[in-house]
């Protein structure tokens, strides 16, 4: 199966972003971290973006396998290729991330403790790769529909470049969100980027930089998590139902063929 090629991609990807991960903190946070608490911070924040690596990426190269799957298969085929295809690439993503992650970094140079498990929130790994598949059958959807569209059925790289774009802008947004979503709560539901983004960067600045000790500013992403599942649930359920209804009122409009002559 050609498809297969999603999940070395995805293991790749989360390699290959793992140096982008690194001078996240530095690049789009706090340049400059200063005491303890920042460099606290600043410790915590990339291995938490160490260990969801790919992550994001993975999810908008899941979406876009779905609608290459949707082309080349029956709808019923592609959806059940598509969640397993997708569900492979999250094993694939957690897997390099975890191994290139490195161990946690409990004690700083000064023998201090900088963090304690029990002290901080966990990272969400469960709803970001429950979203793999997800997304996947998402894509597959979307993939019917596209074709369906006649200006839409020619190969145009278009789409997929302001997709990507728009994609990393809401990642950026949302990994930089510390403490509490200040926006708008129902973007949250409504653009699963949006979450999942902030769902990570609220893992790792639900902390007061300036505390010494932990001071907790935030929700660990939680509230994010939720809004990823059921918003990202929903926008699959009702795109496949789409999906569906589109398939059979084009099969019931399509001409049949005339006889030879």
């Amino acid at each position: 199966m050609r498809v297969l090629w999603a999940i070395p991609v995805t293991a790749l990807l989360a390699a290959v972003l793992l140096p982008l991960n690194d001078g996240f903190y530095l690049t789009w946070i706090n340049f400059d971290p200063q005491g303890e608490g920042q460099q606290w911070e600043w410790r915590y924040n990339r291995e938490v973006m160490r260990n969801t690596s790919g992550y994001l990426g993975g999810h908008l190269l899941a979406l876009l396998t779905g609608m290459w799957l949707a082309r080349r298969r029956r709808y019923p085929v592609a959806l059940a290729v598509t969640a397993g295809i997708g569900t492979a690439m999250a094993a694939a993503a957690f897997l390099t991330a975890h191994a290139l992650g490195g161990e946690r970094l409990r004690v700083g140079g000064n023998g201090q403790a900088l963090w304690e498990p029990a002290a901080i929130g966990g990272i969400p790994h469960g709803p970001l790769l429950l979203a793999f598949p997800l997304y996947a059958l998402l894509g597959a959807g979307l993939g019917v529909l596209r074709t369906r569209w006649p200006r839409l059925r020619q190969a145009d790289p278009v789409p997929a470049v302001v997709l990507s774009i728009g994609w990393a802008v809401a990642c950026v947004a949302g990994l930089t969100e510390a403490g509490r979503f200040e926006s708008p709560a129902a973007l949250l539901w409504v653009f699963p980027p949006l979450a999942a983004a902030t769902a990570i960067g609220m893992a790792s600045l639900s902390l007061g930089a300036g505390e010494i000790s932990p001071a907790f500013v935030g929700d660990w992403g939680d509230t994010a998590s939720s809004a990823l599942v059921i918003g990202l649930t929903a926008w699959t359920v009702v795109v496949t139902g789409a999906a569906f209804v589109r398939r059979q009122d084009f099969a019931a409009v399509r001409p049949e063929p005339r006889p030879p002559t």
